[in-house]
């Protein structure tokens, strides 16, 4: 093995360890009902798709784009509307962000957290 890539793999399990993930569930407001939806953000570990997923905030998600270690995935979470409705895009929203990371239909059961039904 070559020095540089001995530095490399050095460099990698530092960023690696460094990492918390931090877990955080969104708070809905007002305006985030009068749009009629939130984005929620998640991560996980790239090379173990059966470690837990973890919701996390908008600023921590960034911070785990660009890391080779974690699977990370964003979707928008309907708020508002009809029960059937509700339940319907959230479904799709899971659903396509399962393509990506399996286990979030796991994580993500009830389809009408946060539902403001009306």
């Amino acid at each position: 093995m070559d020095l540089e890539r001995y530095n490399n793999i050095l460099v990698s399990k530092r960023e690696f360890t460094q990492i918390k993930i931090t877990p955080s569930v969104p708070t809905p407001n007002d305006n985030d009902y009068k749009r009629g939806y939130i984005v929620r953000y998640f991560v996980q570990k790239v090379n173990d798709t059966t470690s837990p997923v973890y919701e996390v905030s908008s600023k921590s998600h960034s911070s785990f784009v660009n890391n080779s270690f974690y699977s990370v995935v964003s979707l928008d979470w309907r708020l508002t509307g009809s029960v059937e409705q509700i339940k319907e895009s959230n479904s799709n929203s899971v659903k396509l962000a399962s393509e990506r990371m399996k286990a979030i239909l796991l994580y993500l059961p009830n389809y009408l957290q946060f539902a403001k039904i009306g």
